[in-house]
């Protein structure tokens, strides 16, 4: 896979959006994340937001910066935000920095 971050939208349950993150979550590509949410929270306005973790293979602590960003804009918005299928390494990371306990984990 190339450097970089690829996001594929899915919004076919009412109320609920997906998004489908591939490549690396880091310092390059974070705002390409925050920029997708903040364009799907006034499109959609979903009572919940999905970011479908599964294809990420890098995320440094930029990227779990931009998934804070993240949930304080969709927290703002009046949206839970939900991560789904964090690989091992992700996990990890979300539970060394007490994330876990912010997040909805799926």
């Amino acid at each position: 896979m190339d450097d970089g971050l690829s996001a594929t939208l899915d919004a076919t349950d009412p109320g609920t959006v997906v998004i489908r993150l591939a490549g690396e979550l880091d310092l390059a590509t974070r705002e390409q994340v925050v920029l997708a949410v903040r364009a799907v929270l006034p499109a959609f306005e979903p009572g919940e937001l999905v970011l479908d973790l599964d294809e990420v293979t890098v995320l440094d602590s930029a990227g779990i910066g931009a998934l804070v960003s993240c949930w304080k804009l969709a927290n703002g918005a009046g949206c839970t935000l939900t991560l789904r299928n964090p690989r091992p390494l992700a996990y990890a990371q979300l539970k060394l920095t007490g994330l876990l306990d912010v997040f909805a984990l799926t």
